[in-house]
């Protein structure tokens, strides 16, 4: 596809910085303390549609204020969004308000950023400032001179001896430029890897992967001699890793809620569905059937039999982020909820109800799907067809078209311009939670007076 030629298009194509990142109110980016940046007040995480797409629900916690909810996501590794519950009303309320739910997010899927937040009153929210600057942060590159952006996909997980096909087809050209060279080199991992370039210019094909982690960075180069990189990680699972992922029983967690997942079964060696309940989950846990079968497929009990999957709490040793510390020793976090004290302390299963009626809350707030839809950023996806479709701006309230790839896509993508307008309607900058690119997007397309943002595939 010939690359876009309209300031429009340029300014749109900034949003793909954030394959999953949902906008949706404050007036200027983030302000940011520390580790942490502020999100906007009165918006909530949609839970729901966080869980469905790969977050994870961590913890909650009984606090007294935003500092202490941000402290409580700093201390666990895995968190990087802390949202905190309103204020109560009232006597009753003061009484409430020494008390408030924090609850901990990973919102983090494959290096993804996979949550949105909606309008509600009252509710706080904290992002781990690196999070934060990779996945929701405004441009950082005024001026008409950007350089490309370059989108190297999500992590992949493969089993020792599979080959993997990395694609740079979403980076973008900015402007009137075009991009002119991918490159891709290893930065980190074993170097007897081969990388092997197929028939389009932005794709690899990696063979000859042993057990460990591979970092790749993709660099693009553009008609104006101007480069961006982004990196991508493939795991290549060891025995023991690969007895987590796939020998581990389905483990539906304590929370009540029903998402569609996959499991590996060594008994069939294949992927099969089942219903996760949306918190607290294990490694075999998957939200594709591509997902499950990339990362274990010809995986068998035989083997793996020289690795014991955790069953019990390991002292003397310092608890690693995917252990528990309780009794003053470490436990696995798969084992936690099961349903089994494995703690001597009993701490492993003491915060399971607390969790799912965090959880059942959030997930009982009423979100207002169309409105939800608006505030989505446009998104190509890693498919290369070409169709033409239409998308809403909440902060100009208009509708642009732009190239939908055909597969991967958000839900602000409209076939018919009248159906994105009556859809959209009333929806503005309000409802806006990360507005930083859209606010890129409106600076940078006031003088475009058309409505054709076509993006590349």
């Amino acid at each position: 596809m010939p690359p876009p030629s309209s300031s429009s298009s340029l300014l749109l194509s900034l949003l793909l910085l954030l394959p999953l990142v949902r906008p949706a109110g404050a007036a200027e980016d983030a302000p940011c303390r520390g580790d942490f940046c502020d999100g906007p007040e009165n918006f909530v995480l949609d839970a729901e549609d966080a869980v469905k797409e790969g977050a994870a629900l961590l913890a909650t916690a009984q606090v007294r204020s935003d500092e202490d909810c941000r402290s409580a996501c700093y201390a666990d590794k895995r968190c990087n969004v802390a949202l905190l519950e309103p204020r109560g009303a009232g006597a009753a309320g003061a009484a409430a308000a020494e008390n408030r739910t924090c609850v901990l997010f990973n919102c983090l899927h494959r290096n993804r950023f996979v949550c949105r937040f909606v309008n509600q009153e009252g509710y706080l929210s904290s992002v781990r400032k690196a999070v934060f600057v990779q996945h929701l942060q405004g441009s950082q590159r005024p001026g008409k001179k950007s350089p490309p952006l370059a989108i190297a996909g999500p992590d992949v997980i493969v089993q020792p001896g599979e080959t993997v096909t990395l694609s740079g087809v979403q980076s973008l050209a900015l402007g009137d430029a075009h991009i002119t060279k991918y490159q891709w080199s290893l930065e980190k991992g074993d170097s007897h890897v081969t990388l092997t370039q197929t028939e389009f210019p932005d794709q690899v094909m990696l063979s000859n992967l042993q057990p460990g982690s591979y970092v790749l960075q993709l660099t693009v180069t553009d008609s104006k001699d101007q480069s961006d990189s982004a990196l991508v990680t493939v795991v290549v699972l060891s025995p023991e890793q690969s007895s987590s992922y796939c020998l581990s029983q389905v483990k539906v967690g304590p929370c009540r809620a029903s998402f569609a997942r996959w499991h590996y079964n060594t008994s069939t060696g294949s992927c099969h569905q089942f219903v996760f309940g949306g918190c607290l989950s294990n490694d075999n846990n998957f939200l594709s059937q591509d997902e499950c079968s990339s990362a274990c497929t010809g995986v068998t009990a035989t083997s793996e039999r020289k690795v014991t999957l955790p069953s019990a709490e390991v002292c003397g040793v310092e608890c690693t982020s995917n252990q528990l510390a309780c009794d003053g020793c470490c436990l696995d976090r798969s084992l936690e909820c099961d349903g089994v004290n494995h703690c001597k302390d009993g701490k492993d299963e003491e915060q399971c109800s607390q969790l799912n009626q965090s959880f059942n809350q959030l997930r009982n707030i009423s979100v207002n799907q169309g409105q939800a839809r608006c505030v989505e950023p446009p998104l190509t996806g890693p498919c290369r067809a070409s169709h033409t479709r239409w998308y809403y701006d909440p902060l100009n309230r208009k509708c642009y078209r732009f190239t939908y790839g055909g597969c991967e896509g958000s839900e602000n993508n409209f076939d018919k311009e009248h159906k994105c307008k009556e859809a959209c309607k009333g929806v503005t900058e309000k409802n806006v939670f990360s507005r930083g690119l859209f606010e890129r997007l409106e600076t940078e397309d006031e003088n475009d007076s058309g409505n054709n943002c076509l993006l590349p595939t």
